[in-house]
């Protein structure tokens, strides 16, 4: 299965600059708030891994995060908008399903999108369709790719269990509350 979790998200079909952001119904779920608030710490770590590695992402990120705290439409029982624990938009938790090959429609083509492979003793395989790539994507792997430029997928494993919790940025999002997308890194910038 998989659960998408966002503190401001366009309600479908509503994408438009004068439409409301609206935390996502999982997000207003008690499980899902404690289980963010379980994960902050590790969250916090890889805020910081993004920082370094692409620190335009990290600042658009944290200027986003922190402007929708103010112009999320709240629903009927509050949640806590300003509690979101990472730079990235959005998150999808996913747990034991084959992701087919795809590029994310919804981010910018500079936005990296944070995988964080989780799990028990699998042998998944992460393919990089336009590298010609193959990838071990056993627990603890981190990868940063280009979401909406290269095309992806986790073909079937042989053992374990495995889950993903991967973060992303909503280029629209990102728009409605006036955030400049970041340039792409270069190799300059980590040298």
């Amino acid at each position: 299965g998989w659960v998408t979790m966002s503190p401001a998200y366009f309600m479908q079909r509503h994408e438009r600059l004068q439409d409301p952001l609206v935390p996502s119904a999982s997000y207003s779920t008690k499980s899902v708030q404690h289980w963010l608030k379980a994960i902050s710490g590790t969250e916090f770590c890889f805020n910081a891994i993004t920082a370094i590695i692409a620190p335009e992402l990290f600042e658009a990120g944290s200027a986003a995060v922190s402007k929708v705290v103010n112009v999320t439409r709240q629903p009927k029982k509050p949640v806590p908008v300003s509690e979101w624990p990472s730079i990235f938009t959005g998150m999808e938790l996913i747990a034991n399903r084959i992701t087919l090959s795809h590029r994310d429609a919804g981010g910018a083509r500079s936005h990296y999108d944070l995988l964080a492979s989780l799990g028990i003793w699998h042998d998944a395989t992460f393919s990089i369709k336009d590298l010609n790539a193959e990838l071990d994507y056993f627990p603890g792997t981190l990868a940063f790719i280009a979401g909406k430029v290269l095309e992806d997928s986790v073909g079937p494993w042989k053992i374990g269990e495995r889950f993903v919790v991967a973060h992303f940025m909503k280029d629209k999002v990102h728009d409605r509350v006036g955030v400049s997308k970041p340039a792409f890194p270069v190799q300059m910038d980590l040298l």
